[in-house]
């Protein structure tokens, strides 16, 4: 269970062993069924979880309607980081879509590894730093390109995704409607099979 999460640490930054050790004894493990919510919007966020197997769907409600904000998978960590990190109650959702291994850290657990090595600091910058550029990048892809493109983008980066999760939540994710993503689809079959 630990073997990914040690590959995705050292991807990070190389990690001295005992510190990696301590580390990963700062972890555990916590079983979802699938639809399992594990952060509700208003609750407080204590944990932040690293995906060992399985699918989250992060969301937000608005007027009785969700929009799905981001998709994370295996090897990617996942929070409602500004809640986490302000102590304040979440705005965000968090579901799980499949059933789901994560590893999670409670909040004062990853204080007392900050406090012991600046190797966990680090750690945690860099992960701030890939969330923060990931939303920046997001929200400029938003304003500049096409859903179209966007979606074309996601079937090349990440193409096992689409067969993972309904459309409906790739089609929010997108700002779109999911008619509107099956014309999208249509005409990229078409195009892709030159007609």
């Amino acid at each position: 269970m630990y073997d990914n999460l040690i590959n995705n640490l050292k991807h990070f930054m190389p990690f001295p062993e005992d510190d990696l050790d301590f580390f990963l004894s700062l972890m555990e493990p916590r079983h979802c069924k699938k639809h399992e919510k594990i952060i509700r919007i208003g609750d407080p966020v204590n944990y932040v979880f690293y995906i060992d197997k399985g699918l989250i769907r992060y969301y937000s409600e608005h007027g009785g309607k969700d929009q799905t904000l981001r998709l994370f998978r295996e090897n990617m960590w996942v929070s409602e980081y500004a809640s986490f990190l302000t102590r304040k109650p979440s705005m965000i959702c968090i579901e799980a879509l499949e059933d789901t291994t994560l590893l999670q850290m409670h909040f004062d657990r990853m204080q007392e590894g900050y406090e012991r090595a600046k190797v966990f600091e680090r750690f945690g910058r860099k992960i701030a730093e890939a969330l923060f550029i990931r939303e920046v990048e997001m929200a400029t892809e938003r304003r500049t390109k096409s859903a179209e493109t966007r979606y074309l983008e996601l079937v090349q980066n990440d193409p096992a995704i689409i067969n993972r999760v309904p459309l409906k939540y790739i089609a929010s994710i997108l700002g779109i409607e999911p008619e509107s993503l099956s014309r999208i689809r249509r005409r990229t079959t078409r195009t892709k099979n030159g007609n």
